[in-house]
């Protein structure tokens, strides 16, 4: 079962060139990845190119000398969240720069922990997974993915699937990364969204899920998707060496000069 690109010529060009393009102006400012890093996750921004793509780039050239055969993409659902998490069914995703196979052996073993009962229209129409699917072509055309739609946000259902999701990639031979997809605060000044955000960053560095629940929960920052970032930061649990730096952190008045009313966008990589 195929998917076609829903969003290409909105939230992202709809021309495989255009993005090239765009991606190679972005780069300009990269930064080379470092070598010896084990990547084992990403925090990636998922609104319009325009705003976020940068970030998102710069995120993932992070891990550019890596080989990965697989991204596991842990994204919101912006339609409902009366399920805990669904893996998308479709077995391959096209996008302007080509396209993505599904990682099916993956799919088969997690599918029965999952909801797997909801409108296919939720994994047709969500542009928090899309998104990420042009970049991942770009610099990673030949690797695998497993969508995974996280609807109920909470630290017990991101605990459960940071567990599953562990066992599975501790007994897999393959080379597979999370990668979580999120923007930050929502329509604040940009004073406000700095200092949430920094509340946010301060929590994910610590890889601390609870200290990062306690501030959602009492209003201090916010992310559409919390639900990966509280995965990501449980699934580093397992790890003794692990570790969580910064790539960028930018907000959409940076590009639009309306500080009034911003987003706030993060990439960030996690590593041993």
């Amino acid at each position: 079962m195929i998917r076609n690109p829903m969003h290409a010529g909105t939230f992202y060009p709809r021309f495989g060139d255009q993005i090239r393009k765009q991606i190679g102006q972005w780069l300009q400012d990269a930064v080379p990845p470092v070598p010896r890093e084990r990547n084992l996750g990403l925090i990636l921004p998922h609104a319009g190119y325009l705003y976020s793509g940068k970030c998102a780039t710069l995120g993932l050239n992070s891990l550019s000398n890596e080989v990965v055969d697989t991204f596991v993409i842990l994204h919101p659902s912006h339609q409902g969240i009366h399920f805990d998490f669904s893996l998308s069914p479709y077995t391959e995703y096209l996008n302007p720069l080509g396209s993505l196979k599904l990682d099916t052996e993956l799919y088969n073993k997690l599918a029965p922990f999952a909801d797997q009962e909801i409108s296919l229209s939720y994994h047709q129409n969500e542009h928090s997974m899309e998104i990420q699917l042009p970049l991942i072509s770009h610099f990673f055309p030949h690797a695998r993915i497993l969508p995974i739609m996280i609807g109920n946000q909470i630290p017990q259902v991101a605990k459960r699937l940071a567990e599953q999701l562990y066992d599975l990639i501790f007994k897999s031979t393959s080379r597979i990364v999370l990668l979580c997809s999120t923007d930050l605060s929502h329509y604040h000044s940009s004073n406000r969204a700095e200092s949430m955000d920094s509340v946010l960053i301060e929590a994910v560095k610590a890889l601390d899920p609870e200290a990062l629940w306690q501030s959602i929960s009492n209003d201090r920052c916010e992310a559409c998707g919390i639900g990966g970032i509280l995965t990501l930061l449980y699934f580093a649990g397992h790890f003794t060496n692990a570790s969580l730096r910064v790539v960028q952190y930018t907000h959409s008045g940076k590009v639009s000069g309306n500080n009034s009313q911003v987003v706030g966008y993060l990439a960030a990589k996690l590593f041993v």
